[in-house]
């Protein structure tokens, strides 16, 4: 499987865990340090691949493909492309599951949002799966705590299969 946006390894640790072989793309080299310790400590193979997600062409075909409030990186004009390609290295009956964060406009963006981050809009990530098997698609609000600061998220998450 692939984690796009893999951050400490949290997650990829999680699916290593699972019984997965897990491909963890991260563009911060600390990132990348921890992704490494934290999976040798549990004795788990997870493979870190350092690289920006924007210039990281996938190699291979995967089962799973998956990103946890990363693809907020993604500018809108490469989107598509991007898309495009996973979709194009999932394995036949496998997922793509993703978490992105939408704008509302009754919800301001989080202080610690930075001008390299870009929302999407309500329904995006069903319209990039309009060809698979759609098994989960939800949006909804999420309170959140960062910078110890009290904010609200909307995001949408999907879980796609390729048929």
């Amino acid at each position: 499987m692939l984690d796009i946006g893999s951050g400490e390894g949290r997650d990829a640790v999680y699916f290593a865990r699972s019984g997965f072989v897990v491909d963890a793309l991260e563009i911060s080299l600390p990132g990348i340090e921890k992704i490494k310790q934290y999976s040798s400590s549990e004795g788990l193979p997870v493979h870190a691949l350092h690289a920006n997600m924007l210039d990281y062409e996938v190699d291979g075909h995967y089962d799973v493909i998956y990103s946890m409030g990363a693809l907020q990186f993604l500018p809108v004009e490469k989107r598509w492309k991007h898309f495009e390609n996973y979709k194009k290295h999932t394995c036949i009956g496998g997922l793509n599951a993703h978490l992105v964060f939408v704008e509302k406009p009754f919800i301001l963006p989080a202080q610690d949002w930075q001008k390299n981050e870009f929302f999407y809009r309500s329904g995006d990530l069903a319209g990039y799966y309009y060809d698979w098997q759609i098994i989960h698609c939800k949006e909804q609000v999420l309170d959140c705590n960062s910078g110890n600061r009290a904010h609200q998220h909307v995001v949408s998450s999907i879980i796609a299969k390729k048929i």
